[in-house]
């Protein structure tokens, strides 16, 4: 893994120039960069509804061709990855992909089981909890929970959030599965790690706010000091939630991309909004406060390492190692 902040600064440039790229293949291509509209033409076009679901996605991109590139930009953290590690070879490619085994050969299993499980029961606990905060407090919308979701049907939408979120499938290989791993093992603590990526990933999706007119609906001031702290305290809490759990299993990707993929909330435990709804700073910020106690409370657990076991000897497929 790298030893100095190079490789981990030239990752995250290569995150905001690879999402450069995205603006300009759509001028060269004729693709549109408003993919709200172009989800409702492939809808219109399918039956099929949008939602976060990546195998959706990818059947409204062969509709909508315009999507591909919705696609492309989610994946760039992980190209990113990709990419630093073919050039530096710390970690080797085939090193950041054992990230995708569900636990670390030196973890037991039950520990990893009790992971696993606890992840899957706070993450929607986070959830109901947003609802019941918006249910609480006034703020000029009306949030509904997805009719018939609960039984047999919640765990199904749970599984497909977990597993089959767009954004967890395609980001966290980048995010989590190189950039917290590399800091953490030789630059400075998970949670300080944990801090910096949330903070990066928060300001990543600044160029998507650009392209999607968000600033526009919202207004500069309002954009800057409402929406964009509370949209960034979301990134670095899920961040950190994302940062233990990956820690408790020995390094495994698996935990992040279900934190993300739960968070994202395709489910609607948390209240179905619509755009204009999800682009508000009330929305951002009763999104976040359950998952900042809940991210205090893992600090609290766990300190600064953030699950990690700093005692135990690294293991050769999931702990970082110079390569010599």
């Amino acid at each position: 893994m790298p030893t100095t902040w190079k490789p981990i600064v030239i990752f995250f440039a290569l995150t905001i120039l690879l999402l450069a790229l995205i603006p300009i293949l759509s001028v060269l291509t004729g693709a549109t960069m408003d993919f709200d509209a172009a989800a409702t033409s492939a809808t219109e076009k399918t039956g099929i509804e949008q939602t976060s679901n990546l195998l959706i996605v990818i059947r409204l991109a062969f509709a909508e061709p315009s999507l591909w590139l919705l696609i492309l930009g989610s994946s760039v953290p992980s190209i990113a990855a990709l990419i630093v590690c073919g050039w530096t070879r710390r970690p080797r490619l085939q090193q950041l992909l054992t990230r995708f085994k569900p636990i670390a050969s030196d973890i037991l299993w039950s520990q990893a089981i009790g992971a696993y499980a606890l992840l899957f029961i706070l993450i929607p606990l986070c959830l109901f909890a947003v609802y019941a905060l918006r249910s609480a407090i006034p703020g000029g919308a009306e949030y509904a929970q997805a009719e018939g979701i609960f039984g047999p049907a919640l765990l199904v939408a749970l599984l497909t959030s977990a597993f089959l979120d767009q954004g967890g499938i395609l980001e966290e290989l980048g995010w989590r599965g190189y950039a917290q791993s590399a800091i953490q093992t030789n630059l400075t603590s998970p949670l300080t790690a944990a801090l910096l990526i949330g903070l990066a990933w928060g300001l990543w999706h600044v160029p998507r706010d650009v392209a999607g007119a968000v600033i526009g609906r919202l207004g500069l001031l309002r954009y800057l000091f409402l929406y964009l702290p509370a949209f960034i305290a979301g990134t670095v809490t899920t961040s950190i939630i994302a940062a233990y759990f990956m820690n408790r299993t020995g390094g495994s990707l698996i935990p992040a991309i279900m934190v993300h993929g739960l968070t994202n909330d395709a489910t609607g435990l948390s209240g179905i909004a619509n755009l204009n709804m999800a682009l508000t700073p009330y929305h951002q910020v009763t999104r976040c406060l359950p998952f900042l106690i809940l991210s205090i409370a893992l600090i609290a657990l766990s300190g600064r390492q953030l699950g990690r076991r700093t005692n135990r000897c690294q293991a050769p497929d999931m702990r970082a190692r110079i390569d010599r």
